[in-house]
């Protein structure tokens, strides 16, 4: 493929969710006349109430994330790439299906409420001031037990009017896509660059002065005819098949200008009245948090800053960050340049998962090897001492009782009993 993204209006599965029939027959003319026929039934279900997380691709904002948001639109991108056309709700709009799910962004003030419910009592049971479709609109076949939880979102009737798509834009909402994997890692590059893409309708919520949490929901529309005609409720009721949470906050209309002078200040260097060798080679003094939790100051320059190093660093091998502190006699604190860089590249590092895992293997396999060595050096350590012990009882032994074996005696040594020689108690 040679286009690095392709956007595909819809693919729809070649068969959707339900119960299928299927009947076959064959004629044969010899040695006579015959017919048979046999029928069978299958199913086809997918998961209509709760998503496994395999399921999700990637999420943005990511789940957990801080920062200005006020003007994203959420998306989330799954691995399944027929996935918003798998169920059928309502009639094709203009010839495009509709898509059976719908991305909603709550904010914390909003009054929704969430919580876990068992499908069958989803099902069956009814709350009063609630609605949420009746059991006969739901599909009769799904891939959950009735006894598995789900994850159900109560909005307030006003607020669900105010966020919810409409039938005419959720076709808009949802695409296909097709993406070149030939330069990603070896996990995602092995997949086949095909992925589905639900895609938010609302802005999320922002805070302003501090940040406001937002919960993102891929609800279910299924048994839900006509999303603007709600019965006369208080709630609705939706099934939240996966969520995430986002925290937002509006930053005053910070530009990057502004962002790019909040770096250089970050980075200051000493004071220009200072003119000294640290200043000359662009250090600066950040505050440094301890790991027992003390305060103090710590030397550092960015890695963007050119310096010519004269000295020689140290070739002896340093396993963690701590390790490569360097006290500086002059002013007696120290500097964290090749800390901070040793960190980055572990954090690097860690983050492709074919790289950690071979550190993981290699990290076990040295284990491994160091526990078998501790178990040999042990082995032989008995073994010595057990030796040395029998040695020594078998002189022991034979002096106790005030005599000896005639064996166990020579002229050379005067009658006295002879210890390498054990013949066991008396």
């Amino acid at each position: 493929m040679e286009e690095e993204m392709k956007f595909i209006d819809y693919i729809k599965p070649p068969m959707e969710n339900g119960t299928y029939y299927i009947r076959a027959t064959q004629s044969v003319t010899s040695p006579e006349n015959c017919r048979f026929e046999d029928n069978a039934q299958f199913f086809i279900a997918g998961h209509a109430f709760r998503l496994p997380q395999e399921g999700i691709f990637s999420t943005y904002p990511a789940d957990n994330e801080t920062g200005e948001f006020q003007n994203i639109l959420p998306f989330v991108v799954m691995e399944n790439r027929t996935f918003p056309w798998e169920n059928s709700f309502c009639p094709e709009r203009n010839g495009v299906p509709v898509p059976w799910v719908a991305l909603l962004v709550v904010s914390e003030r909003e009054g929704a409420e969430e919580r876990e419910l068992q499908i069958g009592e989803l099902l069956e049971k009814r709350e009063e001031g609630i609605y949420y479709p009746k059991k006969e609109k739901l599909p009769e076949i799904f891939a959950e037990k009735k006894t598995d939880t789900c994850h159900v979102l109560d909005l307030p009737k006003e607020l669900y009017e105010s966020i919810m798509p409409s039938l005419d834009d959720l076709p808009y909402l949802c695409h296909a896509k097709c993406v070149n994997l030939n330069k990603t890692e070896d996990r995602v590059c092995a997949k086949d660059g095909f992925f589905s893409v639900i895609c938010g309708n609302r802005f999320i919520p922002s805070g302003d002065g501090e940040s406001l949490k937002s919960t993102i929901h891929l609800v279910s529309l299924l048994g839900m005819e006509d999303l603007s005609a709600m019965p006369d409720c208080k709630k609705v009721r939706l099934v939240s098949l996966y969520h995430w949470n986002v925290f937002s906050q509006k930053n005053s209309g910070e530009d990057f200008g502004m962002a790019i002078k909040r770096l250089k200040e970050n980075c200051s260097v000493i004071h220009a009245s200072m003119d000294t060798d640290l200043k000359r080679q662009g250090c600066s003094i950040k505050k440094h948090f301890t790991r027992t939790g003390e305060q103090t100051y710590s030397l550092y320059r960015p890695p963007l800053i050119p310096y010519a190093n004269t000295e020689e660093m140290e070739a002896e091998n340093r396993h963690t960050a701590d390790g490569r502190l360097i006290y500086d006699r002059e002013t007696g604190i120290f500097d964290v340049t090749y800390a901070a860089a040793w960190q980055l590249g572990r954090m690097l590092a860690l983050n492709h998962p074919v790289t950690a895992e071979s550190i993981l293997q290699f990290r076990k396999k040295q284990k491994l090897e160091r526990h078998h060595s501790c178990l040999r050096s042990s082995v032989d350590f008995r073994k010595l001492d057990i030796e040395h012990l029998t040695v020594l009882l078998a002189g022991t032994n034979s002096l106790k009782e005030g005599g000896c074996d005639e064996a166990d005696t020579d002229d050379t040594n005067d009658g006295r009993a002879v210890a390498s020689v054990f013949r066991g108690y008396r």
